[in-house]
């Protein structure tokens, strides 16, 4: 009788294992990693509000990108370049984010002693769902992503699949001619400090 109930045990252990190695709210505060075909994203908060992280590539490249609270990009670095988007109007109104939220902020990039004229950034949550990323689960915000550059032509569209819980994009849709649509999106997903491979 006990080896007939032995396979239900294990598997309940088995479940509950995988579920602890999925960051949540909780252990995202400590820092995350992702990665996808080879390359392997180090997401750790750098304070409250900005989030810091180290993209690495399978050649060797490093890179370094700030985040504003995971979802628009204040500068990335690497050997070669250093871009900034400066913020030209408030960027914390962009946030809180629900199913409804229209938001628009204005920033210039800024690489060297370059800085370029002033982009529009339209922000629309078109809903919610739920995204994959192996045996972790989580509802992302679809946030639209709208760039117009100053005579308020569409320069780029695209939208992002934001994870409120990991402060962070999980995924991102672009729009393709002829009506279709790519898909760019992360593989895997640990908490740091793990030795297990992802």
């Amino acid at each position: 009788m006990f080896k007939r109930f032995l396979p239900f045990i294990v598997l309940v252990v088995g479940n509950s294992a995988l579920a602890d190695d999925c960051p949540n709210a909780e252990t995202a505060k400590i820092g995350f990693a992702l990665e996808r075909q080879g390359t392997v994203a180090e997401v750790r908060p750098a304070s409250d509000q900005f989030v810091h992280v180290v993209n690495s590539y399978p050649g060797g490249k490093k890179q370094d990108v700030i985040y504003y609270r995971g979802l628009f990009e204040i500068s990335r670095s690497d050997e070669t370049a250093h871009v900034i988007n400066v913020p030209l109007s408030d960027i914390r109104s962009i946030f809180p984010l629900d199913a409804k939220s229209r938001r628009a902020i204005t920033f210039a990039r800024a690489q060297q002693n370059k800085v370029g004229t002033p982009i529009s950034l339209e922000l629309t949550v078109a809903g919610q769902e739920k995204l994959q990323l192996g045996s972790c689960s989580y509802t992302v915000l679809l946030v639209r992503h709208r760039y117009l550059n100053g005579d308020g032509r569409v320069m780029s569209e695209h939208t992002d699949f934001y994870s409120p819980d990991l402060s962070f994009v999980l995924a991102k849709r672009y729009d393709e001619k002829g009506g279709r649509e790519s898909m760019v999106k992360y593989e895997r997903i640990k908490p740091l400090g793990r030795s297990s491979p992802l």
